[in-house]
């Protein structure tokens, strides 16, 4: 019966998860874009940080290892930027790409919930 329970409590943690995981997939495609597009880039990556930061906490406990070792990466890396910023927007496109990719992936395979 507990264990049933926690089955169940669990199940709607990893499917709250993956709800915001798919609005959040839509943020960092959008702020990705913006990595092309505007000239400042530190609000942006500060922001692609931010949200890699809450997916970090997460994906991991919640059987997804690869995407929270990835956005613990990124955010790793934009908590390490002081005002280098144009210089790291390379990198920052890099691993925006490899973040969606990984969402992308999470978010579209079923078998992962049989």
């Amino acid at each position: 019966m507990i264990q049933q329970d926690i089955s169940i409590r669990l199940e709607k943690v990893r499917t709250h998860f993956l709800n915001e995981l798919e609005k959040q997939y839509r943020d960092v495609e959008m702020l990705r874009d913006q990595l092309d597009q505007v000239a400042d880039h530190s609000q942006t990556c500060r922001e692609i940080g931010r949200i890699c930061h809450k997916i970090a906490g997460t994906a991991a406990t919640l059987g997804f290892p690869d995407l929270g070792h990835v956005a613990a990466e990124i955010d790793d890396f934009v908590a390490s930027l002081s005002t280098s910023w144009s210089e790291a927007t390379s990198e920052m496109r890099e691993h925006a790409d490899h973040l969606l990719v990984l969402m992308f992936l999470v978010l579209n395979d079923e078998s992962m919930f049989a």
